[in-house]
């Protein structure tokens, strides 16, 4: 099963540098400091509607097939993304001189962010130090289909679907922008049942290999 980080300030190194604050129940404070590269990966929520406040920064938001830049402000409201839209944010500036603070939290509040989060880092740090102890007899692309498949087994559980194939974007870069609504709704299920089967597929294994 994924392993899970047992502390509630996670911390990963650059190039991706990124702080989790679990500390407050139900909430993720998110810091990216100054040339993260990091991003939340395209993906969707089947059971939880997502809110983003930042806190400190600004950030570069896709939110369906739209993409905008939201800033700390006083009046700086919650961004809200509702279930199936598909979603991404990072830094708007890699290079940019403040920390970017965001604070994620989901409706229902029902602990489920903290959890995903602690899985994810700990099979991300858990294979980054199995690495550093010098374990070079495996071969690269086994550690990498490893971690992969642990990944795909967070994620079908905790409801973080990634945009896999990405064939709407796919289509658009081969010119085919008049697909018509049909069309354009054929693909997002394209997209949506292949994220759908992988991860199923891996969960499975995964149930068959612990179980």
């Amino acid at each position: 099963m994924p392993k899970m980080a047992t502390t509630s300030i996670i911390s990963r190194p650059p190039p991706t540098a990124v702080i989790y604050d679990l500390t407050t129940a139900n909430k993720a404070t998110i810091t990216l400091p100054r040339g993260s590269a990091w991003t939340s990966g395209l993906h969707w929520h089947e059971t939880h509607t997502e809110y983003l406040r930042v806190v400190s920064g600004t950030i570069r938001v896709r939110l369906g097939d739209e993409t905008f830049d939201v800033s700390a402000g006083p009046s700086s409201a919650e961004l809200r993304i509702d279930r199936y839209t598909w979603h991404e944010w990072a830094r708007a500036s890699v290079a940019g001189d403040e920390h970017v603070v965001v604070v994620e939290r989901t409706e229902p509040a029902d602990g489920e962010k903290a959890v995903f989060f602690r899985e994810l880092n700990g099979v991300i740090l858990g294979a980054a130090a199995a690495a550093a102890a010098g374990r070079a007899w495996v071969p690269s692309w086994v550690v990498g289909a490893w971690v992969q498949w642990r990944l795909m087994v967070v994620f079908y559980r905790r409801d973080n679907f990634p945009v896999m194939l990405g064939v709407r974007e796919l289509a658009r870069r081969w010119g085919v922008t008049a697909v018509g609504s049909v069309g354009d709704c054929l693909l997002w299920w394209v997209e949506v049942w292949w994220s759908r089967l992988v991860l199923r597929v891996a969960a499975v294994v995964a149930w068959v290999v612990f179980t």
